[in-house]
C-alpha cells in the first residue's frame, strides 16, 4: 500500500483569516499615509534655490566680433593696365607706417620677363616670315613677268607673220599659222593669270606674317607693361593696412593678384568704424540704429560707444566649407581715439537688440512646461505650487514674463517636486532614482 507523503496546506479558521486580512490592510493604510505625509512634507520643506521676482531693465544682446577699418581710405590695387595675373614677391608689413613713394608691393618679374622674351622671339620670327614671303613673292613675280613678256613677244611675232594669203600659201600652212597664233594667245593669257595669282599669294603670305607680328607685338607690349608695373608705391604718407576678405584672410607672399584687385589701403585715421560679424542664430532683430558697446582686443578696460550703421541682408559663412553663417555689420563709432585706435585691430561688440525699461524677467531654468503650458513654481503658504505664466521676449539666460507673476513673488529655480521625490527616494532606498527609472 502506497502512502501519500505530499504536504497538505494548513487551513485556518474563518475568523482567524479575516483578522489577518484586516491587520494587513491596516498596516498598508498606515504605510501609504506615512508616505503621503513624507512627500507632502518634502514638497513643502525640501531645500530648493529660489529667486524673488522684481521689475527691472531687460536687454537682449548679441556679441559680434570683427576689426576696425577706416571710413575713408586710399585703395592699393593691382595694376589694371597689366591685363594679366601677377604673383606677389614682396609685401609691406600690415599696419606699417609708409612714406609717399615708398614701395609697398613688388611682383615677381620671372613670368613677365619670360613672356617678354617669348614676345621678342615671336616678333622676330613673324618679321622673318614677312621678309621670306616678300622675297619669294618678288622672285616668283620676276620669273612670271619674264615668262609673260616672252609669251607676249611670241604672240606679236605670231600675229605679225601669220600666213593668210591663200594664193601664196597652202591651206595647210595657213591653218598651221592660225593655230600657232591661237597657242601664243593662250600662253600669254595663262602667263598673265599666273602672275596675278602669284601677286595675291604673295600678298596673303605677307598679311599672315603681319598678323603674327601684331600678335607678338601685343604680347610683347603686355609683358613690357608688366615689367614697368612690377612695383606699387604709396601715394601718400600713412599706415599700410592689408584688406581682409570675407573669410578674414589677407594677401600673402606668393599669392596671385588679378588686374584691379584690391590688396590694401592707406586709411584716414581721423575717422574709423568697425566691421563685425554676428552669429545668424543670435541676431534676430539686428538692424540699423541699434546701440552697441565696443571693446578693442588688448585694451579690456576701455569701452567705446557705437551704433549699428548697416547690416548685410543675407547671412554668409566666414570660413570656407563651414555651415555656420554670420551677418556682416558696420558699426559707427561715436568717437575715434587717434592715439589708441588703428585699422585692423580686432574688436568685440555687444549690440542691444531689444530693451525693456520695466519688465519681469526670470532665469530660463525657472520656467517649465507641463501639459502644454508654461509654468513656474511659486511659493504660496509655505509650499511651491505651479502657476501658469505667459512669456514674452527672451535672451540666452532670461525670459520675460508678461502675465502670471508679480513683484515680490518667490519662485523655484528648479522643479521642487522632482527634488522632493529624489530626497524621498534617498531616504527610503538609500539612493535617488535614476533618469531611466523616472
Amino acid at each position: 500500500m502506497i502512502q501519500d507523503l505530499t504536504p497538505r496546506r494548513m487551513k485556518l479558521p474563518a475568523g482567524r483569516a479575516r483578522a489577518v486580512l484586516l491587520a494587513g490592510a491596516a498596516l498598508g493604510l498606515v504605510f501609504l499615509t506615512t508616505a503621503a505625509l513624507r512627500v507632502k512634507h518634502s514638497l513643502a520643506g525640501t531645500p530648493v534655490g529660489t529667486i524673488t521676482v522684481a521689475r527691472a531693465r531687460f536687454v537682449r544682446e548679441v556679441v559680434a566680433s570683427g576689426v576696425l577699418k577706416a571710413v575713408r581710405a586710399t585703395p592699393i590695387i593691382a595694376p589694371p593696365e597689366v591685363e594679366r595675373a601677377q604673383k606677389v614677391a614682396f609685401l609691406a608689413r600690415d599696419g606699417a607706417p609708409v612714406k609717399a613713394g615708398e614701395v609697398v608691393i613688388r611682383f615677381d618679374p620671372q613670368e613677365a620677363e619670360r613672356e617678354a622674351a617669348d614676345g621678342r622671339d615671336d616678333l622676330a620670327s613673324a618679321r622673318g616670315k614677312i621678309e621670306k614671303a616678300e622675297a619669294e613673292g618678288g622672285k616668283t613675280k620676276k620669273s612670271l613677268s619674264l615668262e609673260r613678256d616672252l609669251a607676249r613677244e611670241e604672240l606679236d611675232r605670231a600675229r605679225t607673220f601669220e600666213l593668210k594669203d591663200p594664193e601664196l600659201y597652202s591651206r595647210h600652212q595657213i591653218l598651221e599659222s592660225t593655230l600657232d597664233r591661237d597657242l601664243q594667245e593662250k600662253k600669254a593669257g595663262t602667263a598673265e593669270m599666273r602672275l596675278a595669282t602669284s601677286d595675291k599669294l604673295g600678298a596673303a603670305g605677307v598679311a599672315l606674317g603681319e598678323v603674327e607680328a601684331d600678335k607678338a607685338s601685343l604680347r610683347l607690349r603686355q609683358a613690357e607693361k608688366s615689367l614697368r608695373a612690377l612695383t606699387i608705391e604709396a601715394p601718400h604718407d600713412g599706415f599700410f593696412v592689408l584688406v581682409r576678405g570675407w573669410s578674414g584672410e589677407t594677401t600673402y607672399l606668393g599669392d596671385t593678384l588679378w588686374p584691379g584687385e584690391k590688396v590694401a589701403e592707406i586709411p584716414d585715421l581721423g575717422e574709423l568704424e568697425a566691421r563685425a560679424y554676428a552669429l545668424e542664430a543670435d541676431a534676430a532683430g539686428l538692424k540699423s540704429g541699434l546701440s552697441a558697446r565696443l571693446v578693442i582686443e588688448g585694451r579690456p578696460g576701455e569701452t567705446h560707444a557705437a551704433k549699428v550703421g548697416s547690416v548685410q541682408p543675407v547671412a554668409r559663412p566666414r570660413d570656407r566649407g563651414s555651415p555656420v553663417k554670420f551677418f556682416e555689420t558696420t558699426l559707427s563709432l561715436e568717437r575715434t581715439d587717434v592715439a589708441t585706435m588703428r585699422p585692423g585691430q580686432k574688436i568685440e561688440a555687444t549690440i542691444a537688440l531689444e530693451e525693456l525699461a520695466d519688465a519681469i524677467a526670470v532665469p530660463r531654468g525657472a520656467l517649465f512646461e507641463k501639459d502644454g503650458r508654461r509654468i513656474v513654481y511659486c511659493r504660496r503658504d509655505g509650499r511651491f505650487v505651479p502657476v501658469a505664466v505667459a512669456v514674452g521676449p527672451n535672451s540666452v539666460s532670461r525670459v520675460v514674463i508678461t502675465n502670471g507673476l508679480g513683484p515680490g513673488d518667490v519662485i523655484a529655480l528648479r522643479d521642487p517636486q522632482e527634488s522632493a521625490l529624489r530626497l524621498f527616494g534617498r531616504t527610503e532606498g538609500g539612493a535617488a532614482p535614476s533618469e531611466t527609472s523616472r
